[in-house]
C-alpha cells in the first residue's frame, strides 16, 4: 500500500483493558514507536489493568517504557452481569472527555471485551476512525456478540485467519479495509523459544520442575451459562489435584463468575496446595516462556487455542469458551463433563506430548503489514463508513399485488405410473392437482407434462396465485418432510419412499445431499442380496428388485399365473391387470404365499434401512409412499434383528404428508426464490 497523501503526523491512540489484549497490542505500540516521523502515540488504559487483585498491569506498560497518557478507572466491582454492564456505562460517561482532549486520529481496539465495545461506541460517535484488531473470528460466547458489533463500528480490520477474513466480508464490510496481518503477538512468539527459560520456569513453579513436566491453567467464567462454567472448573481442579504434577494456576479474568471460580480456589485450599502456584499475573514475555515448555496447557482462554500453538504445546480446551475457534492438532477439546474423569483423561493423553508448530495465526510479520497500513489510511476520505451489501434483485415489499397474491409453486412428479402436477402455497397447501397416466413414450411425456403445466399456469391466474418457478427433483420427498413435515427442524434424517420404485433423500445438517455427480440417495439400489431377482438398474439383489411396487407386481403376476393368488372373497376382473395391491389384500386374506412374499419385500426392505442406519446415523427415518403402511412393522423387526444396539433406538415412521414428492419439488421452488441475503 502506497504513504497516504496526510501532510502530517498520524495520531493513533491505543486503549489497553487488560493483560490479555495487551499482549496483542504491544507490539503494535512498540512498532509505532520505531517510526516518530510517521505517528504521535497516545496510550489509554482502563479495565482491570487498574485492579490490584488482577495485578496492577498497568506497571507493565511502564515497564516497557511507554507514556500512558491517561488512566481510567472504569470498573463497577461486584463480577457479575449487572457489575459488567454498569462498567460498560462508567467507561462511556469518562471516555468522551479523554477523546476530546487527545483528538486522534484513529482508536486502536483490540478483540471482544466488554471494555473494547464501550470504547469502540465512544469514538464511533465522536467521529474517530476505529481500527478493529481480531474481527471476523468465532469463539462461542457473548464476546462473539460484541467483537461483531465493535466490527460494526470499526472503518478499518486487522484480521488474523483466512478465515476471519471471510466472514468480515460476509458481514458486508468494504473488503479494501480489511488487511489480513496475522495475529501481532505471533511476532514475539515465533523469535522467543530460545531465551533463558529454565530461570523463569524456576521462578514461578520452584527448583525441582523440569521442562516439560508441569500444567499451566487458565481458566475463565463464561458469561452465557455462569453455573456451569464455575462446576468445570471445580471439575478441572479436581482432576489437576488428581494428576499430581507441579501446575500454575493463573487466576480468572474479570468476567462475571470469576469471584465464584475464586472461591472454588480458595475452598479447594490451591493457594497453599504444594503442587499449585496460584497467581494473579505473569509478563507476557515470561508467560510464554512457561507454556512454550509446559506438559500440557488447560483450561478455555483463547491464548490456549492461539498463541500456544506456535510451539507444539498440548492443549486441553475446555467448555465452549473457545468452541468455534480455529486450533491446530495441539489442541485436544472436552466440550463438557459432569465428573472429573473425563478431563482426567485428557491430561494422560496430552501431557508431555509434542506437536507440531502451527502458524494458522500468524507467521511473526504483521506488525510491518499494520504500520503499512496504518500509513495508507487516507484522512481526507469520507469518515462515514460504508457496508457492500449484495444486490438484491427485486424489491416487493411494497407492492400490493404481490401482498395480495398467493405464492405458489408448480410442482411436477414424474412418477413411474402416472403423471402428476400442482399448484402448492406457501403453507404447503395443494391448491389444485392435475394427474394423467403415464405414457410409454418420451414424446408423449414431454407433449403431456408441457400440457399439465400450461392448464395449470391458467388455472393459477384465476385462482390469484403467482408461479415463482417450477422444478422436479428425485429428492422432494425429502425436501417435503424437511419443509412440512415430521422432519421439520431436525439435522439429519432420511426418506424412503415405496412406489412404483424405490426411491429416497437424505437431509445431512439441515440440507439435501445431492453428491459429486448428483445422483446421491439412490437407496432403492442398496444391494441387498447378491443373488436376488433382477433390477431395472441392470444389477441384482436391489430393494426396489425386492420392495418396490414393480417387484411386488411381478410376484402378484406369477401366483396369478399358477392360481395361486386368489382366495376366498377375492376377484379380479378380466379387464384389471394384477398388481401389487392385490397382492396385499391376499395377504391380508391369510393367503400365506403372498404373506411371504411381502415379509421377503419388507425384509430387503429392512436390511436397507440398516445399512442407511450403519452409514448415516440419521436420527429418523420415514418411510413414504403408498406401500409404507404396509412394511413399517417387517422393517423394524428386522431393525431390532440386525442392526447394532447404537443405532436401534432411531425412530421408523410412516409419513403424515399427501403427495411429498410434490410438496417437495414446490418447497425447493418456494424456499429459492422467496429467500434473500444479506
Amino acid at each position: 500500500m502506497e504513504k497516504n497523501g496526510n501532510n502530517r503526523k498520524l495520531r493513533v491512540c491505543v486503549a489497553t483493558c487488560n493483560r490479555a489484549d495487551y499482549s496483542k497490542l504491544a507490539p503494535i505500540m512498540f512498532g509505532i514507536k520505531t517510526e516518530p516521523e510517521f505517528f504521535e502515540l497516545d496510550v489509554v488504559v482502563l479495565g482491570s489493568h487498574l485492579i490490584d487483585d488482577y495485578g496492577n498491569t498497568y506497571r507493565m506498560i511502564e515497564q516497557d517504557d511507554f507514556d500512558i497518557n491517561t488512566r481510567l478507572h472504569t470498573i463497577v466491582r461486584g463480577e457479575d452481569e449487572a457489575a459488567m454492564v454498569e462498567s460498560v456505562g462508567l467507561a462511556l460517561v469518562k471516555l468522551p472527555d479523554v477523546l476530546n482532549r487527545l483528538k486522534p486520529d484513529i482508536m486502536i481496539v483490540h478483540g471482544d471485551r466488554f471494555d473494547a465495545l464501550a470504547l469502540a461506541t465512544s469514538a464511533a460517535l465522536m467521529n474517530i476512525r476505529i481500527l478493529h484488531i481480531e474481527g471476523g473470528e468465532v469463539s462461542g460466547t457473548i464476546d462473539d456478540s460484541i467483537r461483531h458489533a465493535i466490527t460494526k463500528l470499526a472503518h478499518y480490520h486487522v484480521c488474523c485467519t483466512r478465515s476471519a477474513e471471510q466472514h468480515l466480508i460476509s458481514m458486508c464490510e468494504d473488503h479494501d479495509r480489511i488487511l489480513l496481518a496475522g495475529c501481532p503477538s505471533y511476532d514475539k512468539l515465533l523469535s522467543a523459544k530460545n531465551k533463558d527459560y529454565m530461570s523463569i520456569i524456576r521462578m514461578w513453579l520452584g527448583d525441582d520442575v523440569k521442562s516439560k513436566d508441569y500444567i499451566v491453567a487458565l481458566q475463565h467464567p463464561v458469561t452465557t451459562d455462569i453455573k456451569h462454567s464455575i462446576k468445570m472448573f471445580e471439575l478441572t481442579l479436581d482432576a489437576l489435584i488428581s494428576f499430581n504434577k507441579r501446575t500454575l494456576v493463573l487466576f480468572p479474568n474479570i468476567d462475571a463468575g470469576s469471584k465464584e471460580m475464586v472461591r472454588v480456589m480458595r475452598k479447594k485450599g490451591i493457594e497453599h496446595h504444594p503442587n499449585f502456584r496460584a497467581v494473579k499475573h505473569v509478563p507476557f514475555d515470561q508467560f510464554i516462556q512457561l507454556v512454550a515448555h509446559a506438559g500440557c496447557m488447560i483450561g478455555n482462554s483463547s491464548c490456549g487455542v492461539r498463541e500456544v500453538g506456535a510451539f507444539g504445546t498440548p492443549v486441553i480446551n475446555l467448555g465452549t469458551r473457545q468452541i468455534g475457534r480455529e486450533t491446530g492438532e495441539n489442541v485436544l477439546h472436552v466440550r463438557d463433563a459432569d465428573t472429573q474423569d473425563k478431563i482426567l483423561q485428557a491430561l494422560h493423553l496430552q501431557f508431555g506430548k509434542q506437536y507440531p508448530c502451527s502458524k494458522i495465526y500468524g507467521d511473526g510479520n504483521a506488525v510491518p503489514r499494520i504500520l503499512k497500513f496504518l500509513k495508507s489510511i487516507d484522512l481526507q476520505e469520507p469518515l462515514q463508513k460504508k457496508f457492500c451489501f449484495p444486490p438484491v434483485k427485486e424489491n416487493i415489499s411494497q407492492d400490493i399485488d404481490h401482498i395480495l397474491e398467493t405464492l405458489s409453486a408448480l410442482a411436477v412428479d414424474l412418477g413411474g405410473t402416472n403423471l402428476r402436477v400442482a399448484i402448492v402455497s406457501m403453507k404447503g397447501e395443494i391448491v389444485k392437482k392435475y394427474t394423467q397416466f403415464n405414457p410409454k413414450t418420451y414424446e408423449e411425456r414431454i407433449n403431456l407434462i408441457l400440457q399439465m403445466c400450461v392448464e395449470a399456469a391458467a388455472e393459477a391466474v384465476k385462482l390469484n396465485c403467482r408461479i415463482l418457478g417450477v422444478d422436479n427433483d428425485g429428492n422432494c420427498a425429502a425436501l417435503a418432510e424437511r419443509k412440512f413435515g415430521q422432519g421439520k427442524g431436525l439435522e439429519n434424517f432420511v426418506t424412503l419412499i415405496t412406489g412404483t420404485g424405490i426411491g429416497g433423500g437424505i437431509i445431512h445438517q439441515h440440507e439435501l445431499i445431492h453428491g459429486s455427480s448428483f445422483c446421491a440417495a439412490e437407496l432403492g439400489h442398496l444391494v441387498v442380496s447378491l443373488d436376488g431377482p433382477d433390477c431395472s438398474c441392470g444389477s441384482h439383489g436391489c430393494i426396489e428388485a425386492y420392495a418396490s411396487g414393480m417387484a411386488l407386481q411381478r410376484e402378484a403376476k406369477k401366483l396369478h399365473d399358477e392360481d395361486l393368488l386368489l382366495v376366498e372373497g377375492m376377484s379380479v376382473p378380466k379387464d384389471e391387470a394384477v398388481g401389487a395391491l392385490h397382492l396385499i389384500q391376499a395377504a391380508k386374506l391369510g393367503n400365506a404365499k403372498a404373506q411371504s412374499i411381502l415379509r421377503t419385500a419388507g425384509t430387503a426392505l429392512g436390511l436397507g434401512v440398516v445399512n442407511i442406519l450403519h452409514t448415516m446415523n440419521p436420527s429418523l427415518v420415514i418411510l413414504s409412499g403408498v406401500l409404507a403402511s404396509h412394511y413399517i412393522h417387517i422393517v423394524k423387526d428386522v431393525i431390532r434383528q440386525q442392526a447394532l444396539s447404537s443405532v436401534q433406538d432411531v425412530d421408523v415412521v410412516v409419513s403424515d404428508l399427501v403427495d411429498p414428492a410434490l410438496l417437495g419439488a414446490a418447497s425447493m421452488v418456494l424456499d429459492y426464490t422467496t429467500r434473500r441475503i444479506y
